[in-house]
Order: C-alpha cells, then sequence, then structure tokens
C-alpha cells in the first residue's frame, strides 16, 4: 500500500510530464514576446538625444543641445550643468519661466541670452535689468549666428527653450533645428 508521500510524487512526475510540452510553449512563447518587446523599446530609445546632448566643437566653442528643457526646473538643471561661460539660446515667452532659481543661474554662468522667436517684451526687460545682455531673433540661424559670433574660445552656446510648444514643434524638432543651424555655421 502506497504511502501519502508517494501518492503526492507519483501525481506531481504525471503534472510533470503533462505540463511539460505545454510549459515548454508557454515559455518559448514568452521568451519570444520578452525579446520583441525589448527590440522595440531600444527602437525607440534614443539615448541622450536633445538633452545635454554636445553638438559639435567650432573654433573653440561648444554648442550644447538640450531641446528637452522645456520647463523651468530643467533649465535650472542646464545652466547648472554648464562649468565655461555660456550664451542661452531660449524661445522664454513668460515671466513664470523665469523662476528665481533660473534667474540665479542666468546671474552666474550665463554671459548673455538670446531671446528666439516671439517674445514677450516683459521677458526681455527682466533679463536686461539683470545687466544680462538680451538679442532677439526670430529664426533658430539668427541665433545660432549671433550667439556664436558673441563668443570666445572656451565658451558654450546652450540651446534650452524653457517652453514645451513653439509653432507647434516638438522638442525633437526644435533640436533638430538647432542642430541643422549649427551645421550651417
Amino acid at each position: 500500500m502506497p504511502t501519502k508521500k508517494t501518492n503526492s510524487f507519483r501525481l506531481f512526475e504525471q503534472a510533470r510530464e503533462t505540463a511539460n510540452p505545454r510549459v515548454g510553449t508557454l515559455s518559448e512563447q514568452l521568451i519570444k514576446l520578452r525579446q520583441r518587446n525589448i527590440a522595440e523599446s531600444l527602437a525607440d530609445f534614443e539615448g541622450n538625444a536633445h538633452k545635454l546632448e554636445h553638438v559639435k566643437s567650432f573654433s573653440g566653442v561648444d554648442f550644447v543641445d538640450d531641446a528637452r528643457s522645456t520647463t523651468a526646473n530643467a533649465v535650472w538643471y542646464s545652466l547648472q550643468s554648464m562649468t565655461k561661460p555660456t550664451v542661452w539660446i531660449t524661445n522664454i515667452d513668460t515671466l513664470d519661466a523665469l523662476t528665481e532659481d533660473v534667474l540665479s543661474e542666468v546671474k552666474t554662468k550665463v554671459k548673455e541670452v538670446v531671446l528666439q522667436g516671439v517674445y514677450n517684451i516683459d521677458v526681455y526687460q527682466r533679463l536686461a535689468e539683470m545687466g544680462v545682455p538680451v538679442m532677439m531673433t526670430m529664426s533658430m540661424e539668427d541665433a545660432v549666428n549671433h550667439a556664436f559670433y558673441s563668443c570666445q574660445k572656451g565658451d558654450v552656446i546652450l540651446y534650452a527653450p524653457g517652453i514645451h510648444g513653439n509653432s507647434q514643434l516638438t522638442y525633437r524638432e526644435r533640436g533638430e533645428k538647432f542642430k541643422a543651424a549649427v551645421a550651417q555655421l
């Protein structure tokens, strides 16, 4: 007469024998699904594109694309990350985006601000009151050109827009426009 332990073991063995093909098939399908999801995720992954991305060094001037900086906190972080005198190209169009933290970084690290696109005179005046030179341009090409010619060897040009939307462009599109303007130098 078999013991309770022997019966349990026999039931386990039967279950394992009948379940193995199903478990194997299920495992194989899960692995394929996981590999496909990983491949899709990696295809969408851009690394550091448009986030403090070093675009180019030209005549001793570094160009940094931070088009992902669409909020005051992100701009603050971008400016805080700069270790060289900085010319900041921005699209900020409201005083709300010029927080005290951002203004503090502008005061200590920014040698000039280039307001690109449609601007607000209040933003211009607030920055000018701080004693920071401010230039207004309508196109990214003009902004990059002005920034470059106002730099000295060892400076950095940072593009950090500080707003979510600009003429319905995404941060990727704005970043690509910045890179294209840099490439034209």
